[in-house]
């Protein structure tokens, strides 16, 4: 008898506690920013010296439908990347623009849980070339893929803070971030 009133306890107590905790993820919108390092990779530049890393940052919104379900936009500048091929002779190429992702989140605590975003990016390639002796130029290119991301984050609240890294597919290479990142629900 008592061992049945104690799982009778022990069900009653942990369902309680599974409907507080899916009471505290609410539908909503939810804004952010964040800041990262940032790596521009390109085959094209294997025989040149080149620095491929840089500092990048991100402006983003979304909606959550769920606790495991978000849907999210996302302005980024990955920075640029820069090198040179001969005394004098100089190149940078930046990469910026916009994306939207779907967000699968899988909430491992209260206030920890891992994610993983899949989505579609367009944007720009900025490219300006220094040569020695002859001049300068710029180039621009507009292209779309597919992203991909992953990370953990932490909840308190109405805010959580975010830990994560994120590639873009480019054309001849990869772009990606490791980035910390902040959020605010509304």
């Amino acid at each position: 008898m008592r061992k049945r009133l104690g799982l009778s306890v022990f069900a009653a107590l942990a369902l309680t506690a599974a409907m507080a905790a899916q009471a505290d993820v609410q539908p909503g919108f939810y804004a952010g920013a964040g800041f990262g390092s940032t790596k521009i990779d390109d085959d094209g530049f294997d025989d040149v010296d080149f620095d491929d890393s840089d500092v990048g940052f991100k402006i983003f919104g979304g909606y959550s439908f769920n606790q495991n379900f978000a849907i999210e936009a996302t302005y980024f500048d990955l920075g640029e990347a820069s090198g040179s091929f001969g005394v004098g002779d100089n190149f940078d190429v930046g990469i910026s623009g916009l994306g939207v992702s779907a967000v699968g989140v899988l909430p491992l605590s209260d206030t920890f849980s891992l994610f993983g975003k899949l989505g579609y990016a367009s944007y720009d390639i900025d490219a300006h070339v220094e040569v020695a002796g002859v001049g300068s130029g710029n180039a621009s290119d507009s292209q779309s893929d597919m992203t991909f991301g992953a990370g953990a984050a932490l909840s308190f609240g109405l805010f959580e803070a975010r830990a994560e890294f994120e590639a873009i597919n480019v054309d001849g290479g990869d772009a990606n971030m490791i980035s910390l990142s902040g959020l605010y629900r509304f």
